[in-house]
């Protein structure tokens, strides 16, 4: 009796802890120019905060919560390196665009625009990505890259890292969450899952899903850090006439 009530209790309580983290676990390190539109978004102590992803020659992408309540001046984009700590070209901003129905608390419409303050200058390691125009559907191979930590309290990861992971219908996405977090998988997300021990963690959010080549996602939130549950992304093609309406791109 005693047992039973235990397990209930800590289970009770692990559900009331889970966080969204805004967040590779269990990846391999990228190689040079592999990812040239993944881009490490820095503040003004140089400090790798979320990842962002270049879709124009003034235009990158990245989560609205990692630019909310921040203004143009403290944040910039170092652009064209796997190395976090060394290498790369730097680029302030002019202006960051929030989508206008971002929701803090629930996240949707988890999604900002950052334009440069002057043209980005493409080369091998710096190129656009185009965004996806299709809905994917569930059971596709994408591949997640990202700065995050590699493991639940550790420091983000120094190296570029990325892994496959495979999408989920986000119905399956929501019964695989508690029923605290079911709420927060929109019509506008998509998930992915791999297995335990692999997945995003603090320091990805941001950054990019790739599927067939194209911008499938942005990462939005988890429960830290590739414990089993499927992460979740703000899907890019939900919102691309706005990107394109805003951008001209």
């Amino acid at each position: 009796m005693f047992r039973y009530l235990l397990i209930v209790g800590f289970a009770c309580s692990a559900l009331a802890d889970e966080t969204l983290s805004g967040r590779i676990v269990g990846g391999l390190q990228a190689g040079g120019g592999q990812f040239p539109f993944q881009a490490s978004l820095r503040n003004l102590r140089n400090v790798h905060t979320c990842g962002a992803v270049i879709i124009g020659d003034r235009w990158l992408l990245t989560a609205a919560h990692c630019t909310i309540g921040r203004q143009a001046y403290e944040l910039r984009a170092v652009l064209g390196s796997i190395d976090r700590t060394n290498g790369g070209e730097s680029y302030n901003f002019a202006q960051i665009i929030e989508h206008p129905d971002f929701n803090q608390v629930t996240l949707e419409n988890d999604i900002a625009l950052l334009r440069t303050a002057y043209k980005i200058e493409m080369n091998s390691m710096v190129q656009p990505i185009r965004i996806s125009e299709t809905f994917t559907s569930a059971a596709e191979i994408g591949t997640i890259c990202g700065w995050g930590a590699t493991s639940y309290g550790s420091m983000t990861s120094v190296m570029l890292q990325y892994m496959e992971v495979r999408t989920l219908n986000n119905e399956e996405c929501r019964l695989r969450h508690s029923l605290l977090n079911r709420s927060k998988v929109h019509d506008s997300s998509i998930c992915t899952y791999s297995r335990i021990g692999q997945g995003t963690c603090m320091g990805d959010s941001g950054s990019a899903l790739i599927v067939n080549g194209a911008l499938e996602g942005l990462v939005s939130w988890g429960v830290p850090c590739a414990a089993g549950m499927p992460d979740v992304y703000t899907r890019v093609a939900s919102h691309r006439a706005w990107v394109l309406r805003t951008t001209g791109l």
